[in-house]
């Protein structure tokens, strides 16, 4: 009869605790849509676009409407000035420009009677010797990485970004360091193909696999973009940082970036 009681006593506890649960409404604060520009300006004659598209809520799909009948040029601190023309929804381009190191290029855009502005400083060139491929161990996988091999130059602050691309297909991960703990030192920058580990899309480097890497020689500014982008990628507090928009060199709210950089490529296929 005792244990009869206390079963009817802690079913009677269970039944009170399922019966106050609750739905809870969470609120989520959209802010005004923004201007979105990416635009790139590198070393290599050739035809260089700007991006521009607005920004969406947060519930929103990710289509980022294109902004079209903007004025968009882009000028040089030696007196140069180039006007770039819509080619598509969104994409202006200029052909044939070709960025010169150590010059500050200055975007300035018009949408709707208001003025956007950029500028970024193309740095110097650091050569690249070659690509190389090494191999990791964890616990009982081997896995094969691209590596980039280089001297960093002493007594400059230098800053890059990587892209890598697996058969044509560009990997998600970031990949952006500078010299702050490797000036003057032989660079062999190994670049993990996976932007992590339950990443489904990406697959290891395997057999005839053909990687390219783009190395770009970017500004602090720039730097300091793509570095926030990655950080906030890794996670929140304890993997990365909290997220929030990057720090951009565009003024008047807008989002996105102006990069002015160097370009390099190089190519090789895996064994």
């Amino acid at each position: 009869m005792k244990n009869f009681k206390y079963y009817l006593w802690l079913i009677a506890v269970v039944l009170t605790f399922a019966s106050c649960q609750k739905v809870v409404d969470i609120e989520v604060n959209t802010s005004s849509s923004q201007l979105v520009i990416e635009g790139n300006i590198t070393n290599i004659r050739n035809t260089h676009y700007i991006k521009i598209s607005r920004s969406v809520a947060y519930t929103a799909t990710n289509v980022y409407p294109a902004v079209s009948g903007a004025d968009v040029r882009v000028s040089d601190n030696v007196g140069n000035s180039w006007k770039f023309n819509e080619t598509a929804p969104g994409l202006y381009s200029f052909e044939a420009l070709r960025g010169q190191i150590g010059r500050t290029y200055t975007l300035n855009v018009t949408v709707d009677n208001q003025k956007y502005t950029g500028s970024s400083v193309m740095p110097a060139l650091v050569r690249i010797d070659s690509l190389s491929l090494s191999q990791v161990t964890f616990g009982s996988t081997t896995r094969k990485l691209v590596a980039i091999n280089f001297k960093d130059p002493r007594g400059v602050a230098n800053q890059y970004r990587y892209i890598l691309r697996i058969n044509g297909k560009q990997s998600n991960r970031i990949y952006v360091e500078d010299d702050r703990l490797t000036d003057g030192n032989i660079i062999k920058e190994e670049l993990f193909p996976n932007a992590s580990d339950d990443d489904e899309d990406e697959e290891d480097l395997k057999t005839g696999d053909r990687a390219e890497v783009e190395i770009q020689d970017i500004d602090k500014n720039i730097f300091n973009f793509w570095y926030t982008l990655r950080q906030q990628r890794r996670g929140g507090p304890g993997g990365g940082t909290t997220p929030g928009n990057p720090p951009s060199n565009l003024s008047n709210n807008a989002l996105g970036y102006f990069s002015a950089h160097t370009y390099q490529s190089f190519e090789i296929t895996v064994p």
